[in-house]
């Protein structure tokens, strides 16, 4: 019994194998062998190889940083503005005169060296004869003036106004040190007390 399912069995892959060879001769006998050329249709050919540029990988981007040897800015300090006057111009006078002073130069405490009225004159004579007075009194080593201007109809005295502008230039500029207005007993709005700078004694 064995021998004859071995037999059976041997037949059977017998047939089976030659069915495939038959299907095989078949399926080759109807294709057709590929040329060269359409075997080496997909490779780029010499001149194709030659005028494509080389591909590259991209360079990375790395993070800029700056030069070793730059020094780095300092922060910004905020600007102050300077009480200091600017170089080549004369300080000017400044009305700050302090109210003990005031007090002092009315009660007569500081003396006065010299009053000048400007009632009746004209901006341009007044003018020069302040600075003329002015003038005068600082070489006589004098300090503390009285100048009465006047308050005006109204209260807007031109000469009033007009004197700030006169300390600070021409014969005046750089020889009053700081003015204000006088006290009532010495004229009050229509009158100011001026501290002249002292002379160098040569």
């Amino acid at each position: 019994m064995t021998d004859k399912k071995a037999s059976k069995a041997k037949s059977k892959a017998a047939e089976k194998d030659t069915d495939g060879k038959r299907a095989w001769a078949r399926l080759t006998a109807s294709a057709n062998p590929l040329t060269g050329e359409t075997r080496n249709r997909h490779l780029p050919t010499r001149a194709e190889k030659k005028s494509s540029p080389a591909k590259t990988a991209p360079p990375l981007k790395t993070k800029s940083n700056p030069p070793a040897h730059l020094p780095s800015e300092p922060p910004s300090k905020p600007r102050t503005p300077s009480t200091a006057p600017p170089v080549g111009r004369k300080p000017t006078p400044q009305d700050d005169l302090q109210l003990r002073t005031r007090r002092r130069l009315s009660r007569g405490t500081i003396a006065l060296d010299g009053k000048i009225d400007l009632h009746g004159l004209t901006l341009a004579e007044a003018e020069a004869a302040l600075a003329g007075f002015v003038k005068r009194a600082q070489s006589r080593h004098q300090i503390w003036l009285l100048v009465v201007t006047g308050k005006g109809t109204r209260g807007e005295g031109k000469l009033r106004r007009a004197l700030p502008e006169w300390l600070d230039r021409g014969a005046l500029a750089g020889r009053v040190v700081e003015y204000g207005p006088a006290a009532p007993n010495h004229g009050g709005g229509g009158a100011f007390y001026l501290r002249l700078r002292r002379r160098k004694v040569r």
